[in-house]
This record gives structure tokens, C-alpha cells and sequence, in this order.
């Protein structure tokens, strides 16, 4: 009986030894594939190397467990001094953890602002140029902003009629305020003499010569006085006097005595016959003949005002003498705070001598430019400081000049 009970017993002990040794076998491999893989950092790597696995076996442990690290020149030259080849830093590198930096906020730019240009002006209603390109027009204040302007230097011009221009160069930053304030000068009005009342003491000159019209009708012109009144008007040799004032003249006589009732200064109306028809004009006498020209290479003298570049605001007075191949002007008095000048002028260096037709126009004044484009303007004066016609300046010294 203990002999059978024992036998029975014995199996059991051994099945449950049996039991208890496979399950200690077993644990390893559960532990193992309970177990989260662990990537080899750079110093596995060093340390395998350096325990002599080779680069090869190094390479295959670390595509199966994967690397926690970038393969920086730094760790290159470890792995490299401890025998890694080129095929295993390839290999690392290949299976690197991607470095993914989180990007810093981007700071928004401050807006900058435009710079911004006022204009004042005075008076106010001015046109403003920027770069002699319009931008606008200052208000009846005189204020104008302008904000699109782009930085940088500028050239700023303020106009109006009747005004001399204002020029201003004017640098603008962006963000910033530049001011341009422009007080306009009134330009200079020319000094026009007043005109003289006529002079009944004096008989009234037309500077014609006549002789009677073969039909009995008008008087025919023989010859006009250069610079006279008749010749200013356009009367010229061959036309024929009709009338004076409605009055008609049939002979020398009745145009002398229809002209001797008006004084140096008076307006008479001529009705004349021409090439062109039928004319009647207005015809202020004068006073006296303009005194014939001199001869080529002989001297002529002329009381002359010489204008300084200021619309008769500034000259001076003096004598212009024509003949000897040379135009010489010698002021004697200046007016005001101003110089006197004197100059000669060669005939054959003149372009042009003419009279003026803008600058000066009231005074009758007359330029002469030469070749070199220098330029005088002159007011031919009479025996009492007035400004008078230049006619018998200008035929003097187209005189001199053989024309």
C-alpha cells in the first residue's frame, strides 16, 4: 500500500517541477517581448566599435534598433576614430531622426508710414510742381499735403501768373514731415512814361513829300521819311493821300494846310489809297523830322538809356555812338544804386538789331545781339530824357552796316 501510494505521488512532483522549470525558461522571452525596443544612441555605437563588432554588424543593429541621434561632424569624427567606415556613417545617416526645429513666431513688420511733403504758399492758390511733373494746387489758404511722394530728394516749384516762380530742393524720409513755405514775389512791372499832351505851339510833322495825282484826285507820295509817322503807319511812295480826317486833298497845298491846323502830338486820320486797296488809319504827328542817317563811315550821336536785365527798374543813360565800323555806347549817369556801363561793339560781330517785341515794348526799346549771343536792350531817348521812337537809331546803324 505505501509503495503504490508512493508511485502515485512521485508523477505529480515531477509535473509540477516540470511546470515550474518551463516557465522560468519562458520568462526571458516574455520580458523580451514585453519589451519596447531601445534606439542605440551615439555612444552604443562607439561602445560596440570599440569592443571590436564590426562596422557591418554595427550597421545591421542599428537599422534594426534604429539611432536616437544626429550624425553631426562631431559624432562622425568619434565614430570614425574609434574604426567606423564610410559605409556605416552612410548607413547612420540614412536612419537619423529627422530634425524638425519648431519655426519662432514671425514678428509682423511696423507699417512705415509715407513721408509727407506741405507746401504753404502765399499768396494762396499756386500751382505746385514736384519734379517738374503737377501734383496740385495749394487752397485759397495757401496749404497743400501730398503723401505719395516716394523718399528721396525732390525738386519743388510754386508758380502763378503775375508771380516770379519759387524753386526749393527738399529731401523726404519715410515716416517724416517736410515743409516747403513759399512767399511768391510780384514780377516787376515795367516803367511806362506817361504820354505826352500835344503841343499846339509846335506844328505836327507826318514826314511825307507829295506831288499831285495826274487825275486831279488825292496826292501821290513821292517819298516816306524812315522812322516817321507816315512810314510807321505803312504809307510808302507811290500810294496815294485821299483825305485827312475826312477832309478831302487834292493838291500839296490842301495837305499842308490839313495838317497845319494839329500840333506835335495829335492824331490825324489818313485815308490813303495803296497797292492793297483802300486805307484809313490813325496817325499821331510829332514834332519834328528824325535827323537823317550819316553816310557809311561817318559818326552819328544818340542819347540812348541802357537797360540792366530789371524791367527798366535799372539802367543807366548815356551817349551811343554809330560809324567807324563800331557801335559805342559810354553811360554818363546811373539811376539809383546802379553802375554805369560802357561798351563797343564791332559791326561785324552783330547778328541782329532790331526792335523789341515783348520785352520793353511800351518804352519802343530795341536790342542788339551779337554773334557770341550777347544781348543789349537800349531806349532811345529824346532831347528831354523821354523814351521816344528808335526808328533814327536803328536806320543809323543799318547805315553803318551797308544795308
Amino acid at each position: 500500500m505505501g509503495l503504490h501510494s508512493g508511485d502515485k505521488r512521485y508523477p505529480s512532483r515531477f509535473a509540477l517541477l516540470l511546470a515550474v522549470w518551463v516557465a522560468m525558461a519562458l520568462l526571458p522571452s516574455l520580458g523580451n517581448a514585453q519589451r519596447a525596443p531601445q534606439k542605440l544612441s551615439a555612444q552604443d555605437i562607439i561602445d560596440l566599435l570599440t569592443n571590436d563588432t564590426s562596422s557591418d554588424d554595427v550597421a545591421k543593429e542599428a537599422r534594426d534598433e534604429g539611432i536616437s541621434f544626429q550624425v553631426t561632424s562631431s559624432v562622425e569624427k568619434k565614430i570614425r576614430d574609434v574604426g567606423g567606415t564610410d559605409e556605416l556613417i552612410k548607413t547612420l545617416r540614412s536612419i537619423e531622426p529627422q530634425s524638425h526645429p519648431t519655426p519662432p513666431n514671425p514678428v509682423p513688420p511696423h507699417p512705415v508710414a509715407p513721408p509727407v511733403l506741405m507746401v504753404e504758399s502765399s499768396p494762396g492758390q499756386c500751382q505746385v510742381y514736384v519734379d517738374d511733373e503737377p501734383v496740385g494746387s495749394t487752397s485759397q489758404q495757401g496749404n497743400l499735403k501730398m503723401t505719395r511722394l516716394a523718399p528721396g530728394d525732390h525738386r519743388v516749384r510754386v508758380t502763378q501768373t503775375g508771380y516770379q516762380d519759387y524753386e526749393q530742393n527738399v529731401t523726404l524720409a519715410a515716416g517724416e514731415t517736410a515743409m516747403v513755405t513759399a512767399t511768391l514775389q510780384p514780377v516787376p512791372q515795367p516803367v511806362i512814361p506817361k504820354p505826352q499832351p500835344p503841343n499846339p505851339s509846335q506844328p505836327g510833322y507826318l514826314g511825307v513829300q507829295a506831288k499831285a495825282s495826274p487825275n486831279g484826285r488825292g496826292v501821290v507820295v513821292v517819298s516816306a521819311v524812315p522812322g516817321g509817322p507816315a512810314a510807321q503807319a505803312g504809307l510808302q511812295p507811290n500810294d496815294t493821300i485821299l483825305a485827312i480826317n475826312g477832309q478831302a486833298v487834292n493838291s500839296t497845298q490842301e495837305l499842308r494846310t490839313a495838317l497845319a491846323g494839329h500840333g506835335a502830338g495829335e492824331t490825324v486820320q489818313i485815308s490813303w489809297y495803296g497797292g492793297s486797296g483802300a486805307v484809313t488809319r490813325a496817325v499821331q504827328l510829332t514834332g519834328q523830322a528824325p535827323p537823317p542817317p550819316p553816310p557809311p563811315g561817318q559818326v552819328a550821336t544818340f542819347a540812348v538809356a541802357h537797360d540792366h536785365g530789371q524791367n527798366a527798374q535799372n539802367y543807366c543813360t548815356g551817349v551811343m555812338t554809330i560809324g567807324n565800323g563800331m557801335i559805342s555806347y559810354r553811360g554818363v549817369k546811373g539811376s539809383a544804386g546802379n553802375n554805369v556801363h560802357s561798351y563797343d561793339i564791332p559791326l561785324d560781330t552783330i547778328r541782329e538789331v532790331r526792335r523789341n517785341t515783348v520785352y520793353l515794348l511800351a518804352l519802343g526799346a530795341f536790342h542788339i545781339r551779337t554773334k557770341k549771343n550777347s544781348n543789349f536792350n537800349f531806349v532811345a531817348l529824346d532831347q528831354n530824357g523821354k523814351p521816344t521812337t528808335p526808328d533814327a537809331v536803328l536806320t543809323a546803324i543799318d547805315a553803318a552796316m551797308g544795308r
